[in-house]
């Protein structure tokens, strides 16, 4: 009888360590994007780049953002997270800001300086 018992005990024991293990795991996957925070990725352009025209475009990805600007303007991001923006450089050279944030208040900013021939 005292074997069932302490066999018993056991499964009670392993049964709550895996329940608090589950929810601990979870817990961490939920505060993924609260920790991690918003990332802006540039594909065409990188800081210092020459463009052959005064006109170029800005394309790049954005994940875990709800919003994103280009100087204080917001731009659309499709439901992938891309966006692609047309725009003017001027000489001696052009900067541009871009501002991400994510739902939780959290921010990324890029700041490309970008040169026109």
């Amino acid at each position: 009888m005292l074997e069932m018992k302490d066999t018993r005990k056991q499964v009670e024991f392993y049964f709550v360590i895996c329940i608090v293990l589950s929810a601990v795991t979870y817990g961490l996957f939920r505060a993924y994007p609260l920790v991690v925070g918003p990332k802006i990725t540039i594909v065409n352009l990188k800081d210092g780049d020459t463009v052959p025209d005064t006109t170029f475009t800005l394309s790049g990805n954005v994940v875990r953002a709800r919003e994103i600007t280009l100087q204080g303007k917001p731009i659309t991001i499709d439901d992938h997270g891309d966006f692609k923006e047309t725009l003017v450089a001027a000489p001696p050279y052009t900067i541009l800001v871009l501002v991400a944030t994510d739902k939780y208040g959290a921010t990324e900013t890029k700041t490309l300086r970008v040169i026109p021939k």
